[in-house]
């Protein structure tokens, strides 16, 4: 082989491996060679567009390239936001415990467990209420609501754990509508009985009284 065409097989070599291998010109390798503030302007960019599956993407690789960064704290917070916005309400609830579990003492930590209890609570659907879901918005509510340094996060818990316990209230009385047009009283009887118990000052309790009465002599 004499030198030209050495020189044109090098060359042409060189150009398929830089144009037309992306084995060792790879996107993790942008990625490492970008700064780590213009990745994440990048990713929250996306988020803001609320392109929500580029920016967990953008995010993720974020997170693997620059793990020391210092907002790679935010950049799992927002993985988790974005699969709530996605309504990936289980895998958001992964995320945000994940988040909790590397940075309790994080500013945002009362939002994520928040955001907890809301991913449990839009999982609730009616009529078919489904009340292991209900029990876990409940509790979630429940505790955050008496975390004395939650701030708002507790009082918004506060009035979401009101509303749980108002759609449990409302099922024990589909439960005794139900339980009356079979003939099952005894049923409708301890179903309208649960809401004065458990769910009283809520606005149902003169409706669960107006079933009793209706019940009292039944058998």
């Amino acid at each position: 082989m004499n030198r030209p065409e050495f020189r044109l097989i090098a060359a042409i070599l060189i150009g398929f491996f830089l144009t037309g291998c992306p084995a060792l010109w790879t996107s993790e390798t942008v990625v490492k060679n970008t700064s780590p503030e213009q990745l994440y302007r990048e990713a929250d960019d996306l988020f803001q567009k609320k392109d929500y599956s580029r920016a967990i993407d953008a995010f993720e690789r974020l997170k693997s390239a620059h793990p020391d960064f210092q907002k790679t704290p935010d950049a799992y917070l927002k993985i988790a936001d974005a699969l709530f916005q996605n309504g990936a309400y289980e895998k958001a609830v992964s995320r945000y415990h994940q988040f909790i579990e590397l940075y309790p003492l994080h500013k945002e930590i009362a939002r994520a467990k928040y955001q907890i209890a809301l991913s449990y609570f839009n999982q609730i659907k009616n009529p078919d209420l489904d009340n292991s879901v209900v029990q876990a918005a409940l509790n979630a509510f429940k505790t955050l609501s008496e975390d004395s340094n939650a701030g708002e996060w507790a009082k918004k818990a506060e009035e979401k754990f009101k509303e749980c316990q108002k759609k449990l209230a409302e099922k024990e009385l589909d439960k005794a509508r139900t339980y009356w047009s079979m003939g099952r009283y005894q049923a409708a009887r301890i179903a309208a009985k649960r809401v004065l118990d458990e769910y009283s000052k809520l606005g149902y309790d003169a409706e669960a009284n107006d079933w009793l009465k209706k019940l009292k002599d039944k058998k």
